[in-house]
């Protein structure tokens, strides 16, 4: 009975091992999927100031959030005010320039889905991460795809470490229907995620134009 007990438990741990493998590959979920606490879909933030000429959402663990300064609006994103809470349509009415960084990429993706944003550039900083279909069905790709066609004057703008995930479906954006409007640029060098905020700096969000001109090698 024993050894029928101990290969049940062994069988049993390969398979959870087997089905954690799957989910992380697949892209199904990550750190940034934890439940929010009850009600905290309804949480916003603060709306940004007149001054702010963009808004920012950060990563895990306030990754990010040391961009933040005059001009550059950053909610904080945590336990009450998680990447899918509300702050995701935080207002922003003098914003001209959305972004995201790593997690921060979920309200991005979903605040463009919802396409009430006055923002014209969108800007993803090393989404780090292959959703695929979990934004209600849609994945980010097709999100940004849409949120182009509505617009000619919009863009947008994909900063990214080869060495990460996540980044190849956004790429194709490139050489799609509205390639004209998207601009990608891979960080060259031995950089890890974490250390992207600061080598970009907050400029990439304040002026996407000369950071792309002076940063992104064509």
């Amino acid at each position: 009975m024993a050894r029928h007990l101990r290969s049940a438990h062994a069988l049993a741990l390969v398979v959870s091992i087997a089905l954690a493998g799957c989910a992380s590959e697949s892209g199904d979920a990550d750190d940034s999927d934890a439940a929010p606490s009850s009600g905290s879909e309804a949480v916003s933030a603060k709306p940004c100031l007149a001054t702010d000429s963009a808004l920012f959402f950060h990563g895990l663990n306030g990754f990010g959030r040391q961009l933040a300064r005059p001009g550059l609006c950053v909610p904080a994103l945590g336990e009450e005010t998680g990447f899918w809470s509300d702050v995701a349509y935080t207002k922003a009415a003098a914003a001209e320039v959305v972004g995201g960084y790593s997690a921060g990429r979920i309200p991005l993706l979903r605040r463009l889905a919802k396409g009430e944003g006055l923002e014209r550039t969108a800007v993803l900083l090393d989404g780090s991460w292959a959703d695929g279909p979990r934004f209600d069905g849609r994945t980010g790709p097709s999100i940004v795809d849409a949120w182009l066609d509505k617009d000619p004057e919009r863009r947008f703008v994909l900063v990214y470490l080869p060495s990460s995930a996540g980044w190849r479906e956004f790429v194709a954006l490139a050489s799609g229907a509205h390639k004209d409007q998207v601009t990608v640029c891979p960080i060259a060098g031995n950089h890890s995620h974490g250390e992207l905020p600061e080598i970009v700096t907050p400029k990439l969000f304040l002026d996407p134009d000369a950071w792309v001109t002076e940063r992104c090698a064509h």
